[in-house]
């Protein structure tokens, strides 16, 4: 006789820490919370044999920015930061290509972004074997030709990016001319007839070193000279001007001279033009700093030179990039200040109102945005002259402006009265987004920055629909209401669901230990007539310890050895009432529709107190139970 014949010897499973799941555990639910929104996303890190510091704005065609990296590329004993290069890189990141790499004789330093007509990109580099380029590249690669050669008499230097009206270049050098103050030229696309429209004095009544690019009016260019004009101890060089020249050279004037207290000083960027109204930035010269040579400006003014009006004047942070205007709204970047000094994506209104930082650069994620941005739809894309990835060569970035977007709404529940309900929408959005949450359509109850609504110790009188509207600088979405049902609790715990197998008709016996120490001590817990190959035994002891281990033994030598499995845990809820009351127990979801209840069987009480395991919950979603009498 095998007085304990045991699976393999002994068969046994183990219950953890039992006394950390509490009743609460039915009632956990997987939120679906906020999405981490993709708004700002570094499309492209440079390392330095690839480009480095890019320091221009980019040019979109479908799906494909153009553009150019001051350094970076080829290397040799005069240009150890390498001579630039001219790239392109999808709107997702993706088919980043290298189309130019400068070699100092081909042109150097390109500075400026680039002009696309057709599958021709054109531009300018800084420096070259004389004083800076013009050129042309297909946007395959091919190509590349220098249409232009600055010399000191003709301008030097063009840090600007160009404009392309029909056939003709427009754009400006930081040095040369007449007085080695720079100029306006114009050159047809083939390379001919190159004209300086204008050189500059740098006189107390003219602009110098003409940084940015230009605006087109009919037949006037607008733009900005960041020195010249005004001087103070600050600003010995002059803090520069907004000007005006036709495009056969006459009718220059002087728009605006900067006088650094108040009204800003050293204009960087180039103009952005609506209707008969400039908008532009300062580098420095805002009203908290005085003529200190900190803290930008963003200004408008008229293109007869009337209505200067100073919009937003900055403590620290230096706009040196140009503007982008959408409806009533400006774009622009600064190239320091933010949480972490790395510079900012701003918007202001064309009225002043509305000044919002919509990215603070880390360092990691780029530093020093110093060109004007590219917007398409809602997307911004921008570049950083350094940050990134190791060495911090600079990025291309674009930054999302789109109003928060509803992946998943809230979903209904049921919940039992002096339970806690969380609503939490699923919503990709950025920036910072604020919640307003209403009760059956028209109360208010929450307004805040917290994606989540808890309602604590719910009663029946919160029954009822919730909605939430979701609010970020670009707009707003609701979401479609989800329900809420509050029902009477029904008592119920969680007890181990021990699935014990053997032969039908055999008797098992069922044993316990709370640890497996040398000294094993097996406590019976009781034992199973089976009427089945395979029958469930409820642990319902009280308490349960934080461990437990079974076995499953019978006495004689079985035909079919017993064997266990442990389902963990089984809900066990209490029927009460008079022996012989005919009860239906019902469940539902708590998540889900507020009606789809299911029946889960009668019972006929035989006592007064009673469990019922519903063995079908196993796997299955959390659920809550309403016990109703039978007719």
């Amino acid at each position: 006789m095998n007085p304990k014949a045991e699976f393999k010897s002994r068969t046994w499973l183990q219950l953890k820490n039992l006394l950390a799941i509490q009743m609460g555990v039915l009632l956990l639910w997987l939120t679906s919370g906020q999405a981490t929104a993709q708004t700002y996303k570094v499309l492209h890190s440079f390392t330095g044999s690839d480009g480095s510091c890019p320091q221009s704005h980019l040019v979109l065609s479908g799906t494909t920015l153009y553009g150019t990296t001051m350094c970076g590329g080829i290397t040799n004993q005069d240009w150890p930061g390498g001579c630039g290069t001219v790239f392109k890189v999808n709107t997702d990141g993706s088919g980043y290509t290298v189309l130019k790499k400068f070699n100092g004789n081909d042109g150097a330093y390109p500075a400026a972004g680039l002009v696309l007509s057709g599958t021709t990109l054109y531009g300018t580099t800084d420096y070259s074997s004389v004083c800076g380029t013009v050129f042309k590249i297909n946007t395959d690669g091919s190509g590349y030709t220098v249409i232009r050669s600055f010399s000191y008499s003709d301008g030097a230097y063009p840090k600007a990016d160009l404009l392309l009206s029909g056939t003709t270049l427009y754009g400006t050098t930081d040095g040369g001319g007449s007085s080695d103050n720079g100029t306006v030229f114009s050159v047809n696309t083939n390379g001919s007839g190159y004209t300086v429209l204008k050189s500059f004095t740098g006189s107390a009544t003219d602009g110098s070193r003409p940084f940015a690019g230009l605006v087109l009016s009919g037949t006037t260019l607008y733009g900005t000279t960041m020195a010249g004009g005004l001087t103070n101890a600050f600003w010995s060089s002059g803090m520069g001007t907004v000007f005006k020249v036709n495009t056969d050279g006459s009718g220059y004037a002087v728009l605006k001279l900067f006088s650094g207290d108040n009204d800003g000083a050293g204009p960087y960027a180039p103009l952005a033009l609506s209707g008969t109204t400039l908008y532009g930035t300062t580098r420095c010269g805002s009203a908290s700093n005085g003529p200190t040579p900190y803290g930008g400006t963003v200004f408008k003014l008229n293109t007869d030179g009337s209505g200067y009006t100073m919009l937003m004047m900055f403590p620290h942070d230096q706009p040196v990039a140009g503007l982008v205007l959408s409806g009533t709204t400006l774009y622009g970047a600064a190239e320091t200040g933010g949480a972490s000094w790395c510079g900012t994506v701003f918007q202001i209104n064309t009225d002043g109102s509305g000044y919002t930082v919509l990215k603070s650069f880390t360092g990691s994620d780029g530093n020093y945005p110093s060109a004007e941005l590219v917007l398409s739809g809602t997307t911004l894309y921008g570049t950083a002259f350094g940050g990134g990835g190791y060495p911090n060569y600079g990025v291309v970035f674009s930054l999302s402006i789109a109003p928060p977007t509803l992946l998943a709404p809230p979903p209904s529940q049921t919940a039992e009265v002096g339970s806690t309900v969380n609503f939490k929408p699923h919503i990709a959005g950025d920036p910072v987004l604020t919640y307003e949450w209403f009760f059956n359509g028209t109360n208010c109850i929450s307004c805040s920055q917290n994606c989540n609504l808890e309602l604590t110790n719910v009663q029946f009188s919160q029954s009822g629909s919730y909605t939430v509207a979701v609010t970020n600088l670009f707009g707003a979405v609701t979401n479609s209401s989800a329900t809420l049902n509050v029902i009477a609790p029904v008592v119920r715990r969680p007890v181990p669901g021990v699935k014990v197998m053997g032969q039908t008709g055999s008797l098992l016996n069922v044993d316990y230990a709370n640890s497996l120490n040398p000294a094993l001590n097996w406590t019976t817990l009781g034992s199973v007539s089976l009427t089945s190959t395979s029958q469930y035994y409820f642990d319902v002891t009280l308490p349960l310890p934080t461990a437990r281990f079974y076995r499953a033994w019978q006495l004689g030598t079985p035909s079919v050895v017993p064997s266990l499995n442990l389902h963990y845990f089984v809900p066990a809820i209490t029927l009460t009432g008079n022996a012989g009351d005919s009860l239906r127990l019902d469940y539902i979801n708590q998540f889900g529709p507020t009606n789809a209840w299911v029946t889960l069987g009668a019972i006929t009480l035989t006592n007064t107190s009673q469990l019922y395991f519903d063995v079908s919950a196993i796997g299955q979603p959390p659920r809550l139970y309403r016990i109703v009498p039978a007719p």
